[in-house]
């Protein structure tokens, strides 16, 4: 494990900087016990200004290290900043500081987890595995080009990695397009079943008049998907077994994906009660 260095620390530090105020860090240190450099410095010059906060921080980090000869100064402050409540109202910053945090970190042989606290971890062998470690499920499904409505209905549970209601939030997305083209308030295997009707159809492919095979094939393919997402994902209850693993970022991948294909799709359709 490679030694915390004040390259490390003056890293961690401008990215802790952001997230506080020059008050805060001053309530922090005479709670943390970190000398305060500033204030000592005001003590023998009054007209001296406040150093930067990253400033501040690093100098008080580096000191309190050097007196307890280990890293833990850096680890409070660190678990201090990074308090889960106090991002509650915003989970995208919560999210984008520890990946931001982990990535100056992991080299080292650490990592901040869900609950802002350091913890030892292996220190990564190669620049791929490193990367690999830092992605988010969100960002994995960027990179596969999900539909940004599919993300949008689950994007904090994606944030939380909660794949169970990622996918079932997820789910209602594709219903309520559906609804909006058929404009028709059923639910689930009705609501589809009713709307791709061959016989009495209210939603058509564009361009798609179902008389040849082809056509009808294409047709009752996108039924068939429809439907299979409402009797995968949709409709079993949060105690019922389920057909997927739903610790699984696998699964949670191929759910979204087929969700947003069926999305996209859709997106081509038509309610044809509304032609002229």
């Amino acid at each position: 494990m490679k030694p915390i260095d004040e390259n490390c620390i003056e890293n961690v530090s401008k990215i802790l900087a952001e997230l506080t105020t020059g008050s805060k860090i001053t309530v922090m240190f005479q709670k943390l016990g970190l000398k305060d450099f500033d204030e000592t410095r005001r003590k023998q010059n009054s007209l001296l200004t406040n150093s930067t906060k990253w400033r501040r921080i690093k100098e008080s980090i580096i000191s309190g290290c050097q007196l307890s000869n280990d890293a833990k100064p850096l680890f409070n402050v660190i678990s201090y900043i990074m308090n889960p409540p106090d991002f509650f109202q915003d989970p995208d910053k919560w999210h984008r500081t520890l990946q931001s945090l982990n990535e100056k970190l992991m080299f080292y042989g650490y990592e901040i987890n869900d609950a802002g606290e350091v913890e030892s971890v292996n220190v990564p062998k190669t620049f791929s595995e490193a990367q690999r470690r830092l992605q988010t499920l969100k960002n994995r499904l960027s990179k596969l080009d999900v539909h940004p409505e599919i993300l949008k209905y689950c994007n904090s549970e994606l944030l939380q990695e909660n794949y169970f209601h990622a996918i079932f939030e997820a789910s209602k997305c594709v219903l309520q397009k559906i609804r909006d083209i058929s404009e028709l308030n059923d639910d689930c295997n009705s609501l589809v079943n009713e709307c791709f009707n061959t016989k009495r159809p209210i939603v058509l492919i564009k361009g798609n008049m179902l008389k040849t095979q082809t056509e009808k094939s294409k047709y009752l393919g996108l039924k068939s998907l429809l439907n299979t997402i409402v009797y995968l994902y949709r409709n079993p209850k949060a105690h019922d077994p389920k057909l997927y693993d739903v610790t699984s970022e696998t699964d949670a991948i191929t759910a979204l994906t087929l969700m947003s294909l069926a999305y996209g799709l859709l997106e081509k359709c038509i309610n044809v009660r509304n032609l002229d």
